[in-house]
């Protein structure tokens, strides 16, 4: 029996409890069970547990009972791990988003009671800020500044952004504006002041409210950090961004060069796919269909022929349609040799 956490190090540790647990028969989940009656502290079964209970069918828990289940786990390990951190932090920060209104409101008072308990643990206020922010987020907008403020070098800004962006879709038009001014305020405190985390991530969120305020200046901003060193893939997000800036403008020549400017051999971002289709609205033509071939294998077969269609048809091509993962490839591939 395990007493002991698995260090955040431990990655494959971790790894491989999730995906165990995932597979877990009715049996196997009743033999832990009795295994934590025998000895609650059993921490290997009771993070199996809690990793079986979390799982997903669609939008649904696996199991009917999995809310009571799963909660016990999680009011557990804010009462006695409430400064887990790594992959554990990760898992225990989503299950705040599937919890019924009665029992995230009980699981939200257990952290604010930890974090009234542990004031200066950075690590508590951050994990409280993360579980609460799925359905309070003025609460824990408050919790993420604090963790920041102790211990700034964690990202809790970062992380407060990936998680306060939704806002902006999520919330009526008439917030927008605010909203926006709010999420640059946010990321560009963490881009100035956090090292790692998803530099490029908080670039896009910020980069996108900036463009919906005309605030083009912090646009190239972030363009430029995406230049200094993190790659083609990087160098695409920032001529797309640039390319968008162009457009709004007017100078539609330098959009479309941007657009173009990418790197053989590596997959199109979505936001070159935005950055196309709104000089399509634009009149481009010819350049689009120059780009669409110029992806070759990097995209399946049937979407560039379908594009290339449309645009001959003078039909915008449909670009959100597209999906890119290895798994949607394959399939065009076996399709192929099929045919």
């Amino acid at each position: 029996m395990s007493h002991n956490l698995p260090s955040e190090e431990d990655h494959f540790i971790w790894i491989k409890l999730h995906e165990e647990a995932r597979l877990f028969s009715d049996a196997d989940v009743h033999l832990l069970e009795r295994q934590l009656l025998v000895d609650p502290e059993d921490l290997e079964a009771r993070i199996k547990l809690f990793f079986f209970y979390s799982e997903y069918e669609g939008r649904r828990l696996k199991r009917e009972d999995a809310d009571q289940k799963l909660s016990k786990q999680v009011l557990w390990l804010i009462e006695n791990k409430p400064a887990v951190s790594g992959f554990l932090r990760h898992k225990l920060s989503l299950t705040g988003h599937g919890f019924k209104p009665k029992t995230f409101a009980k699981l939200r008072q257990a952290w604010l009671q930890q974090v009234s308990a542990n004031p200066n643990e950075a690590a508590v206020v951050g994990n409280a800020a993360s579980f609460i922010v799925w359905k309070d987020i003025e609460t824990a907008a408050d919790l993420f500044e604090r963790a920041y403020t102790l211990q700034p070098e964690e990202g809790w800004l970062g992380t407060f952004l990936s998680y306060y962006n939704s806002e902006l879709y999520a919330s009526p038009l008439f917030y927008r504006e605010e909203i926006c001014k709010r999420i640059i305020n946010i990321g560009v405190r963490s881009l100035q002041s956090e090292a790692g985390g998803s530099t490029s991530m908080t670039c896009e969120y910020v980069s996108d409210a900036a463009l919906y305020l005309g605030r083009f200046e912090i646009v190239r901003w972030c363009a430029q950090i995406l230049s200094d060193g993190y790659g083609p893939i990087s160098d695409q997000m920032a001529n797309a961004y640039l390319g968008l800036v162009a457009l709004r403008e007017n100078d539609q020549k330098l959009a479309v060069e941007l657009m173009l400017r990418m790197k053989r051999g590596y997959l199109p971002q979505p936001l070159v796919f935005r950055l196309s289709g709104e000089l399509f609205d634009a009149g481009e033509r010819e350049s689009i269909a120059q780009l669409i071939k110029s992806f070759k294998k990097k995209v399946r077969t049937s979407a560039r022929t379908r594009w290339l269609k449309q645009i001959a048809d003078d039909e915008r091509p449909d670009f959100e349609d597209y999906c890119c993962c290895s798994s949607c490839m394959a399939k065009e591939k076996e399709g192929a040799r099929l045919r």
